[in-house]
């Protein structure tokens, strides 16, 4: 799949997000109460919050998906003399900026889960490892989706930025090479030209050449008309 579908994709999947944490009911001691009525109702489970990838990014703070571009000048190319592209580069010329979690690491933890696992296991134990972190690192999973799709981003607009530069760069080329086509047509001409020109002078020479040299056979003491002379 192409980046661009994949993007079109991201924007558009919707997310459960995990409920927010609920205030711990057993932190002070309940009085006693002989009245059931007084006592306080149990907290009913939050409801799952539902978002497209495209609202998270746009609650989270950064760049929205529309507004990551990259400049070509004055930033040095992304891209390795080897053709290896530093996407840490790309994201920085993007302009966006390291996230205490990234998308990469939940990508660790993610495969380091069993494949054997079901998605809803497996999706409920990311969550919960980055809900852990979140007390003390600030993480969640808003978060870590933003940054996922904001590298996508980045990458597509990368993309479209190697595919302009290329297609200029080529195109230059091929107008060299048109140039230099045309050049090699009309040197090939004159070549011909030359050859031609070459070969009617050599036979005009040599005709004058056995013209004279009937004068040299006939003052000479060869006898008979020279051979080379006109019959």
């Amino acid at each position: 799949m192409s980046i661009k579908n994949i993007l079109r994709k991201a924007a558009s999947l919707v997310v459960e997000l995990p409920p927010e944490p609920v205030a711990d009911l057993t932190a002070e001691p309940l009085k006693f109460k002989t009245d059931l009525e007084d006592l306080p109702a149990a907290p009913r489970p939050a409801p799952v919050a539902t978002k497209s990838v495209e609202q998270i990014i746009q609650e989270t703070p950064g760049p929205n998906l529309d507004q990551i571009k990259i400049a070509e000048e004055p930033a040095p190319s992304p891209t390795a003399p080897d053709g290896k592209v530093d996407y840490q580069l790309v994201y920085k010329r993007a302009g966006l900026t390291p996230v205490a979690f990234s998308a990469e690491q939940a990508l660790d933890v993610i495969h380091s889960l069993p494949v054997s696992l079901p998605i809803d296991v497996r999706r409920a134990t990311v969550n919960a490892t980055i809900a852990a972190m979140g007390k003390a690192m600030g993480v969640d999973t808003a978060g870590v989706l933003a940054d996922a799709g904001r590298k996508v981003a980045a990458l597509s607009a990368y993309e479209d930025l190697l595919t302009h530069q290329s297609s200029t760069y080529v195109g230059s080329l091929e107008m060299k090479i048109l140039e230099l086509e045309t050049q090699i047509a009309v040197h090939r001409e004159e070549i011909e030209r030359t050859k031609s020109l070459l070969s009617a002078a050599v036979g005009q020479c040599d005709a004058e050449s056995n013209r004279l040299d009937e004068v040299l056979e006939f003052f000479t003491l060869d006898t008979g008309a020279s051979a080379n002379a006109p019959s």
